[in-house]
């Protein structure tokens, strides 16, 4: 029987518990194949929340391995569309995924280079993680901090006339 999803995830104001992973497994232990699958479940969902609400999704995503530890795709806003990548360190879930949007970064002063990556990520977590849990999931990382950092940077470069 699967792991039950928190109360907590309940309980939370705008109900996206079906964003939830109910196993909490990292990338190198044994029940990561398990929360690997729930990941993308929970992306399957969110895109299906996305084209019943919104009519259409924002992102497309879709793992590069049989690790599942490095996820690729598209972000789109405003007619345009840029190369996303998603990083997940050995430490998931435990801390949150790690995103590239190279395209967008150069509009933006808040990346930072990641020594355990080796590689410059977005840095858009603005604030603590008061809503990250073990439990969270890639697709709750995109509703909660991708989405609001693409849009910010999006609306500002077209306010500026750059797009």
């Amino acid at each position: 029987m699967p792991a039950k999803i928190p109360q907590k995830a309940l309980r939370d104001d705008d109900l996206f518990y079906f964003l939830q992973c109910a196993t909490v497994a990292s990338p190198s232990t044994r029940d990561w194949e398990l929360r690997a699958a729930e990941e993308e479940y929970a992306l399957g969902r969110y895109q299906e929340y996305l084209r019943f609400l919104e009519g259409d999704e924002w992102f497309s995503l879709r793992a590069t391995g049989q690790e599942k530890t490095r996820w690729t795709g598209r972000v789109r806003s405003r007619g345009k569309s840029w190369a996303m990548e998603l990083v997940l360190k050995d430490a998931y879930p435990e801390i949150p995924p790690a995103c590239r949007i190279p395209e967008l970064m150069h509009f933006t002063d808040r990346k930072l280079e990641d020594p355990a990556l080796g590689l410059r990520i977005c840095d858009m977590h603005m604030e603590q993680h008061y809503w990250w849990d073990p439990h969270s999931s890639l697709a709750l990382y995109l509703k909660r901090e991708v989405s609001y950092w693409v849009e910010a940077i999006v609306q500002e470069v077209e306010r500026k006339g750059w797009l």
